[in-house]
């Protein structure tokens, strides 16, 4: 087995941080940015990033099945990694600087082409980079602390790039009175994002060429592209019962993630009606929920193991994260203005996000194990196939999730390119309704799916000895 060095895992952590300034660039801010501050209908953001999502119904298993049939002196993954480390950070930062002068229909296309771009160049990272991590250890409990660097330096990625940017970007000022509303602050933001992604790449791609030579490779009579082949393995892994549950319960708490997320700065600007240093400051809860979601996942899928794991971080998380809001519709929450209002979203999003994370964290690992079952029926080390699904069903985070919630917003018809001060108290409560119960019930949906994930410690056990007697032959 490979010995890995903490700054092996560390610099391979490091690679998610392109992932992190992405989700939080386009479930943050885009939705709002080209419909509050722009005025492009919020429908129609959520059109486009369907659209884009389409796309990567194609790309994510393509690239999944290509760079696990690769062959090179870098191996399997690293190629398309190092490809995308150019054109990915400009493809970010050319989203948040549309031309002055637009219509709507041009901020659209603006809107849709370079969503696309950025999904595809991450594509061709992240998926090698999420199925390196699978081949890096075949231990079971292993695996879940390698999930846990990535997880956690994603999101310090996702968290650094949000904080800089309510503070220095969007910070309120006579010019400015409200940050949020300020065209400027979004180029900004992108070439910040840019900049980001472009240093945790090559990091990443740097800081794991040592392991190369220590990796699985590919059949040498395999084509290296076929696509008819990309899209037959996909479907033969949907057969497998445990990967159809954890690819279900990803696609749709990832869906719920992605309504919520699009809905945060709604919801804090208006709905409880914070500022954009106290908004600034609840995404540093991300931060302290990193902390305790690293131990929470590997102890508790030690102690009760993945399955169980999983569905009581997803259950806990729902129920704890949306309280504030649903206490508001009930009128049971503090008004906005108390000292209380602050305190209870803080403690409420810091353990919302531990929960959440650790969730995620199991998800990855369960994912590596599912490619072991995979081998045992085909042979193959396919991990970047089921890593594929995996980052498909991140950024349906994005797709499907800014798609709800842009026709909520269009449906309840919220005002745009206004201050809170002039949002009534009907479409406040309106807005609490679809940022509340509309994704806390998909993440419902999302547990009982992860309920009938079978694979357990036991089982991936057998499944190891199995492997080792295939692979001594």
């Amino acid at each position: 087995m490979l010995k890995l060095t903490f700054l092996t895992k560390v610099s391979y952590g490091i690679g998610q941080m392109s992932q992190g300034v992405k989700d939080t660039a386009f479930q943050s801010f885009v939705v709002f940015y080209f419909s509050q501050v722009l005025g492009m209908p919020a429908v129609m953001a959520g059109f486009a990033a369907l659209i884009a999502l389409i796309v990567d119904a194609v790309t994510d298993p393509l690239m999944g099945d290509i760079s696990d049939n690769w062959q090179s002196k870098w191996g399997r993954r690293h190629p398309f990694m190092i490809a995308a480390v150019i054109p990915f950070p400009l493809a970010l930062y050319m989203l948040f600087s549309p031309p002055e002068g637009l219509n709507q229909d041009s901020l659209f296309l603006w809107l849709l082409g370079w969503s696309i771009v950025v999904r595809v160049m991450l594509t061709l990272f992240n998926v090698p980079h999420n199925a390196l991590g699978a081949e890096l250890s075949s231990d079971y409990q292993e695996r879940t602390k390698i999930v846990s660097y990535r997880t956690f330096l994603g999101y310090v990625g996702g968290i650094a790039l949000s904080v800089i940017a309510l503070n220095t970007f969007f910070k309120v000022s006579e010019q400015n009175p409200y940050g949020m509303l300020n065209p400027a602050g979004y180029s900004d933001l992108g070439l910040l994002a840019a900049v980001i992604a472009f240093v945790a790449m090559i990091i990443c791609i740097v800081g794991t060429k040592n392991v190369i030579p220590f990796l699985p490779k590919p059949a040498k009579s395999e084509k290296k592209v076929d696509f008819k082949r990309s899209f037959k393995a996909f479907f033969e892994a949907l057969k497998l019962a445990p990967f159809r549950a954890v690819f279900t319960v990803q696609v749709l708490s990832m869906i719920a993630g992605g309504a919520g997320t699009t809905f945060l700065l709604y919801t804090g600007s208006y709905f409880f009606a914070l500022s954009t240093a106290e908004i600034s400051v609840l995404t540093l809860t991300i931060v302290v929920g990193l902390i305790p979601a690293t131990i929470i996942a590997p102890v508790l899928s030690k102690k009760i193991d993945k399955m169980p794991s999983l569905v009581w971080c997803l259950l806990l998380a729902t129920l704890v994260s949306f309280s504030p809001i649903i206490l508001r519709l009930f009128n049971i929450m503090p008004e906005n203005g108390s000292a209380l209002i602050m305190p209870i979203l803080f403690s409420t999003y810091v353990v919302g996000y531990s929960l959440f994370i650790a969730g995620g964290i199991v998800i990855g690992s369960m994912l590596a194990d599912v490619a072991d079952l995979h081998e045992t029926n085909t042979g193959k080390r396919q991990e970047g196939l089921f890593f594929a699904a995996n980052s498909f069903a991140q950024k349906a985070a994005y797709g499907v999730g800014a798609l709800i919630a842009g026709i909520g917003l269009d449906v309840i018809a919220f005002p745009k390119q206004v201050a809170p001060s002039m949002v009534s108290a009907d479409d406040l409560f309106n807005l609490g309704l679809i940022a509340g119960p509309l994704p806390m019930a998909i993440y419902l949906i999302a547990v009982f799916f992860a309920t009938k994930y079978d694979l357990n410690k036991d089982k991936h056990t057998q499944i190891c000895a199995v492997l080792s007697e295939q692979r001594a032959k």
